[in-house]
């Protein structure tokens, strides 16, 4: 994970100033647990996702900015040929950079009728859709895009495309947390689920038991009785993920709180413009091949994992903050090394390996400290 150097921003210290100071360290931990991603990494790791599931999706393929439907309507009007307006009355939200997206990939030169430019039934029937590609920037709960999806086939046209199976519905987003990846697999499917990346929650964020009892603790206490079913987040989501353009309400309240005599961090689901210099792209370094030392590094994480029961795919790249692609890869590699077997048991060979790994890795702890803490970085990924 790419650590970028930053020198003590004033809001990050002024909200922190809002806390006692047997929370403090608790707070420090939760602020610099934030991956902070940039539009412009934002714009570039899903239109690659995109533009590479162009190439393996059944075509033509319409891919729908996901969006807020109102319960039990359906995205298209009524009427055999509707057309399909994406912003609807009022302030458009995440799904306006989605959609500029799309419109660039729909402007670069390619073999027409790949990617769809218009989403009306008229034209998807005239070109004989494939594919309905579903694009979110990301899924804290998978409820947006599960509900966008029964909005599309609430419409009978759609609907009927989709029992007769003369269409797929995929999903393709930024990322997303492992409860939200677990909730498209069984609404979608697992192969019909893609991502460039794997959401930072709590369970990947590093931090010992007794920090995340702390941490939590704390969200709980400044969440109050009012807002306690945020207090982890939407769906306790427990994420650790905010972009330039919004901060989710995944996010523990207390980081996007707004109450008198609070200093905020986060201003509801906006981000203030004194804190955009801190989203700026970081380049990451590049990774090296299985065999060589990073590939060595992930591997021994997943074996880690492994000899702690935790067998669970989508678990895994929540602990280990990678994708789900990047996780299957690796539990096929320690298969064909023998350290796994086929119901991922550490083998004899995987065992040596995991108190190899134990040894050389002591658990991260951090220094006590009694003097106010003033954050020298955030985290900033690709």
């Amino acid at each position: 994970m790419t650590m970028a150097p930053r020198t003590g921003h004033p809001r990050v210290a002024a909200w922190l100033s809002n806390f006692p100071p047997n929370r403090q360290e608790a707070a420090a931990l939760l602020v610099d647990g934030l991956r902070l991603v940039s539009e412009t990494d934002l714009r570039h790791d899903l239109g690659d996702l995109i533009e590479r599931l162009l190439g393996r999706l059944p075509g033509p393929v319409a891919a729908f900015p996901a969006r807020e439907v109102p319960p039990g309507e359906s995205a298209h009007p009524d009427g055999r040929d509707a057309s399909y307006d994406i912003f609807q009355p009022g302030l458009p939200g995440s799904e306006s950079i989605v959609a500029n997206v799309i419109t660039g990939l729909v402007r670069q030169p390619r073999p027409p009728g790949i990617l769809l430019p218009d989403h009306g039934l008229a034209p998807l029937r005239a070109a004989r859709v494939g594919t309905i590609l579903l694009v979110d920037d990301f899924s804290g709960s998978g409820k947006r895009l599960v509900d966008f999806a029964t909005a599309l086939r609430r419409h009978a046209s759609i609907r009927s495309w989709a029992s007769g199976r003369r269409i797929q519905f995929h999903v393709a987003a930024f990322a997303a947390t492992a409860r939200a990846i677990r909730v498209l697999h069984r609404r979608f499917g697992e192969d019909r689920v893609h991502l460039a990346h794997a959401a930072p929650t709590f369970a990947g964020a590093g931090w010992t038991a007794e920090q995340l009892g702390e941490v939590e603790a704390m969200c709980l206490a400044q969440a109050g009785r009012r807002r306690k079913a945020m207090a982890l987040g939407f769906r306790e989501s427990r994420a650790l993920i905010a972009f330039e353009h919004t901060a989710p309400n995944n996010l523990p309240f207390v980081l996007w709180k707004v109450a008198n005599g609070w200093d905020s961090l986060f201003e509801g689901k906006s981000v203030p413009r004194d804190l955009l210099s801190l989203f700026a792209m970081v380049p990451s370094p590049p990774r090296e091949p299985l065999a060589g030392t990073a590939g060595a590094e992930r591997l021994g994480r997943v074996i880690d994992l492994l000899g702690h029961r935790v067998r669970r795919p989508d678990r895994i790249g929540e602990v280990t903050d990678m994708t789900p692609t990047e996780v299957a890869r690796l539990l096929a590699l320690a298969q064909s090394l023998g350290l796994a077997g086929p119901t991922l048991r550490l083998t004899d060979a995987g065992l040596v390996e995991l108190r190899r790994w134990r040894s050389e890795h002591a658990p991260r702890e951090l220094r006590d400290r009694d003097e106010p803490y003033y954050p020298s970085q955030l985290r900033a990924e690709r």
